[in-house]
């Protein structure tokens, strides 16, 4: 009814015609209020204020109840912690008022510390047996979601029961264990069992690089912990996930040629005059330059597995390409006219394939900062 009466007031108002006022005004927010409740401290007997700071008032409280009629019979967690903020805001919203003793009296501002507390301990019971359900189903996911709720209570009731202990439990239980094994080949493993040690470094050189990046064992940014194969087996280690790096296409495809000319010409001391001073040659070379072009294909594929279970987890492949090239030249004509660059030229072995590993490695420095990006994300996943 009072808002009733009010909203009848202001029309009555507003028909009388005049400057414009709040009841004219469609988009009454907190700002305005604060002006009115400054206008009416300064001046408390004028009614026309006092009028206009009731309707003000009556409004925005009317806005600040919606949420909280609509949330309170709710059984969600997120509606709680909805219905919690919202009456934190009208708490604010009253307090607001009642700093100002005129304002005060008039508007009668009330409380809703016992509505705070109560949605309170509801949000924060409700988080903890969340929890415990949680941590009962005994895996890395949902001792995560586990965390989450502990970490909701710690932020509006800490200390509550052994939610402290719990968070520290659902934390660990919540690291993944994650092995990174050496990249191989489609069917061939970069092992002791190829040839060379070459083959053993380059599998090994990549996982390490991850494991590093990652952050090893002494990761502390993230919800895991990363070992290569032989740290894994030094300390007994079991992991929960394997990551399984492995090339399916690798390959380098016959070169392309192209063929260039190019002059070179210069100016060389040949003698002097009877003036005694330097007679120069124009000297002419021609450089035949031979530029051979390797095109390397390779698509990395990396493969992550429940290490317990044997199941796979996920999978994703990155495709890049390199191309490298090589350049050698003969020349005709004489060789006074030809640069310390153009006899590297001419001095160059021809046709000097790039080997597997070079490839690897230029398609790996592509390749990588997405693998890794990725890694990280499902691991935090």
């Amino acid at each position: 009814m009072k808002l009733l009466y009010t909203a009848l007031f202001a029309l009555t108002l507003a028909a009388c015609g005049g400057s414009k006022t709040i009841y004219q005004d469609n988009n009454i927010n907190d700002k305005k209020l604060d002006k009115l409740i400054r206008d009416y401290s300064a001046n408390p007997a004028d009614t026309s204020i006092a009028n206009q700071l009731r309707f003000a008032y009556e409004y925005l409280l009317g806005q600040r109840m919606v949420p909280i009629n609509q949330l309170q019979f709710s059984s969600s967690l997120q509606d709680k912690e909805k219905l919690l903020n919202a009456y934190i805001d009208l708490q604010a919203f009253y307090d607001k008022v009642r700093s100002y003793s005129a304002v005060s009296k008039l508007l009668q501002p009330s409380s809703v510390g016992t509505e705070i507390e109560k949605t309170k301990l509801d949000l924060v019971s409700g988080h903890y047996e969340n929890a415990l359900n949680l941590l009962e189903e005994n895996n890395w996911k949902s001792s995560r979601e586990a965390y989450q709720s502990l970490t909701k209570i710690q932020q509006w009731m800490p200390g509550y029961k052994d939610s402290k202990k719990l968070l520290q439990q659902a934390r660990e239980s919540g690291t993944i264990i994650a092995v990174v094994l050496p990249l191989h080949a489609e069917g061939i493993y970069y092992s002791s069992t190829n040839s060379g040690s070459g083959l053993r470094y380059a599998g090994n050189r990549l996982s390490e690089q991850l494991v590093i990046d990652l952050g090893g064992s002494y990761a502390s940014s993230g919800w895991y912990k990363a070992y290569n194969t032989y740290e894994l087996n030094n300390k007994q280690i079991s992991p929960d996930w394997s990551i399984d790096p492995v090339w399916t296409q690798l390959s380098i495809n016959e070169p392309r040629y192209s063929n260039r000319e190019e002059v070179r010409q210069k100016q060389i001391e040949v003698g002097k005059d009877t003036a005694n001073k330097p007679i120069y040659k124009t000297v002419t070379a021609t450089l035949k330059i031979t530029t051979a072009t390797y095109d390397a294909y390779g698509t990395l594929e990396l493969r992550i597995a429940d290490y317990a279970n044997k199941k796979n987890i996920d999978r994703m492949s990155w495709s890049d390409k390199h191309a490298s090239t090589q350049s050698w030249a003969t020349y005709t004509g004489e060789a006074g006219a030809l640069s310390n660059a153009d006899w590297e030229l001419i001095h160059a072995k021809q046709n000097n394939r790039p080997d597997q590993f070079y490839a690897e490695d230029r398609l790996l420095e592509k390749i990588y900062p997405n693998l890794l990006r990725y890694v990280r994300n499902q691991l935090n996943n």
